[in-house]
């Protein structure tokens, strides 16, 4: 249990942290792009779901050290190889929960930490996209409160 709590709250947090980065670094770098309007907005929902894809490999990856350990698995469906946990992982990180493959034993809780965090991360960049696209449409915003004319 304590080992599988360590790989759940690390997983966490290095998504976190990539997640973080990932915006941060848009930021960076859309603001200072000549483009605007459309370029923009779609650059940093592409940039935005590719940190997701990267953060659900994390999880799956985590998922596959808990089986190497013996502290967990799945049943249902196909589960033979790294891409059906990726794909396991995408589903539970989105919070879809199609429910074709679930986990057993201690890869429970790191699901439950997955979906969490994943919709913790996803909201994250639902409000990053949200004032891209407010920026590029009503100008540059300043301390949250659009500049009065």
């Amino acid at each position: 249990m304590i080992i599988a709590t360590l790989i759940g709250l690390l997983t966490f947090v290095l998504a976190s942290t990539v997640h973080y980065l990932a915006l941060a670094h848009l930021h960076r770098r859309l603001n200072h792009e000549a483009r605007s309007g459309l370029p923009i907005v779609v650059s940093g929902i592409v940039g935005a779901g590719l940190a997701h894809l990267a953060e659900a490999a994390l999880y799956a990856t985590s998922f596959t050290l808990l089986d190497a350990f013996d502290l967990g698995g799945f049943k249902g469906g196909q589960a033979d190889g790294f891409m059906d946990i990726f794909y396991f992982s995408l589903v539970n990180y989105t919070s879809l929960g199609l429910g074709d493959i679930y986990p057993t034993g201690h890869s429970r809780f790191l699901a439950g930490l997955e979906s969490l965090n994943g919709f913790l991360l996803i909201s994250c960049s639902a409000s990053f996209i949200f004032l891209l696209m407010r920026n590029q449409m009503d100008g540059p915003i300043t301390g949250g409160i659009q500049k009065s004319d």
